[in-house]
């Protein structure tokens, strides 16, 4: 019988995630297929669709994995709807993945579902800079629509850096978000796959800076018991957006109450594994694998 394969979408295979991920897989007896999204070429017609990684033909596989920057979260997802199309299951699909990264969509979905975040703007028109500004006051923090690990999430400390800050991004991006500033440097880490918390820690920013991201040079700290309606947030949070796997941000407004920052969904692994002790690519493996098997192939086989 041919182990199953599983596809794992990352541009960069040398990272602790996609290895974690690619031993994991070896270890339960699977081959795992690391791809290359920019390398990869999908054509289709009325009789469906084909995916190549190079010049090689892409076997079936029973599920994939996106392991993708926010810069081609587009791309991850065509890829994805492929994979949806052949019976794999997909951790995290296409519409999810795009969904999460919308950072402005996802919050609106938060907040349909109940889930409590800080008060956030979106606008377009320059015309209307006083007035977001004014919604939330200052600081305030500005975000790219699209980014992660930090990138692209600016603090204003006064109207007038904030002016200056709001004009380059509607100059850039045509648009912008700003959300209440929250005090303090710190926030928590929530990982969900499956409706289950698998592990929380406490990231804390480097002095010289706001963020609270490990690859912006935060320090992490396990967080041994999550308050129960912290945890009960995170779970809401990762299935309003329809996610199966997840990192969910939460930090305490004034009164201490928890609010969702945001919700990744591609969250490195090398923080949260060597923090907690737990095996979290062995746990998305079996949540895969588990998921797959009880999928049915549109041709009624299951793929592999």
């Amino acid at each position: 019988m041919t182990a199953p394969c599983i596809a794992i979408l990352s541009r960069r295979p040398e990272l602790y995630s996609t290895r974690r991920l690619v031993a994991a897989a070896e270890h339960l007896g699977t081959v795992p297929l690391v791809l290359d999204p920019g390398a990869c070429l999908l054509a289709l017609d009325s009789a469906g669709s084909v995916l190549y990684h190079g010049n090689e033909r892409v076997p079936s596989c029973v599920a994939a994995i996106p392991r993708i920057g926010s810069p081609i979260t587009r791309l991850g997802g065509r890829l994805l709807r492929h994979f949806a199309s052949q019976g794999s299951y997909c951790l995290n699909g296409a519409a999810a993945l795009e969904l999460a990264r919308d950072k402005f969509a996802a919050l609106q979905a938060l907040v349909q579902a109940g889930v409590p975040v800080p008060r956030t703007v979106y606008f377009s028109n320059p015309q209307q800079r006083e007035m977001a500004m004014a919604q939330v006051g200052w600081p305030l923090v500005s975000k790219l629509l699209e980014g992660s690990q930090g990138v692209g999430v600016m603090l204003a400390e006064s109207a007038a850096s904030a002016r200056g800050l709001l004009d380059t991004l509607l100059h850039l991006q045509q648009e912008a978000v700003v959300q209440r500033y929250l005090a303090g440097r710190e926030d928590l880490r929530v990982i969900v796959l499956a409706g289950q918390i698998l592990a929380s820690m406490r990231r804390r920013a480097p002095l010289d800076d706001f963020r609270s991201n490990l690859h912006r040079g935060g320090e992490a700290t396990l967080v041994g018991d999550l308050p129960a309606p912290w945890a009960a947030i995170a779970l809401r949070a990762t299935a309003a957006l329809g996610l199966d796997f997840a990192g969910v941000d939460l930090m305490a407004d004034g009164d201490g109450q928890a609010l969702v920052l945001e919700v990744n969904p591609v969250p490195s692994l090398e923080g949260i594994e060597r923090v907690s002790g737990v095996d979290v690519a062995d746990a998305i493996m079996r949540r895969v694998l588990a998921a797959a098997l009880r999928i049915p192939h549109p041709s009624g086989r299951r793929p592999g």
